[in-house]
C-alpha cells in the first residue's frame, strides 16, 4: 500500500533526532524559568493593585504553560518523534497551548481595561466601599 499506516514507522522513517536543539531548549527553557521566579516573588510582595493582581496571573499562566510544552517538545526531541508517531499527545500540548495562550490573551484584555478605568477614573464604580 502506498498509505503508511500511522504510529512509530513514520518516526523510524522520517523522525530525526534532535539533540542540540533539545540541549538548547533545555537550558533556554531553564533559563527563562529562573528568570520569572525573581519576578513572581516581586510582584507577589506588592498584590493590592488591581493591576499587579492581573500580570501576576499572567505570569502564572506562562509559567505552567513553557514547563508543560518545554518539557514535552524537549522529550519529542529526544525521541526523533514526528506528528504521526505521537498523534494524541501533540494534539493535546497544541490544544493546552493554545488554551494558554488564549488565557493569557484574555487576561492582558483585562489588564487593559483596568488600566483605562483607572486612567478615566471610572474604578471608583467597582469598588466595594466608596
Amino acid at each position: 500500500s502506498a498509505v503508511m499506516p500511522p504510529g512509530h514507522a513514520w518516526a523510524d522513517t522520517f523522525g530525526v533526532r534532535q539533540i542540540p536543539f533539545g540541549i538548547y531548549s533545555i537550558v533556554f527553557g531553564i533559563a527563562t524559568e529562573i528568570l520569572y521566579i525573581p519576578c513572581m516573588i516581586g510582584l507577589g510582595r506588592d498584590l493590592r493593585s488591581s493591576c499587579i493582581k492581573v500580570i501576576y496571573q499572567i505570569i502564572q499562566i506562562i509559567f505552567l504553560g513553557k514547563v508543560a510544552y518545554s518539557a514535552t517538545i524537549v522529550n519529542l526531541m529526544f525521541k526523533g518523534a514526528v506528528f504521526c508517531s505521537h498523534p494524541t499527545l501533540s494534539v493535546g500540548v497544541g490544544i493546552a497551548g493554545y488554551g494558554m495562550w488564549c488565557s493569557a490573551s484574555a487576561c492582558c484584555l483585562v489588564l487593559a481595561m483596568n488600566r483605562i478605568c483607572e486612567m478615566l477614573n471610572i474604578s471608583k464604580y467597582f469598588t466595594k466601599y466608596p
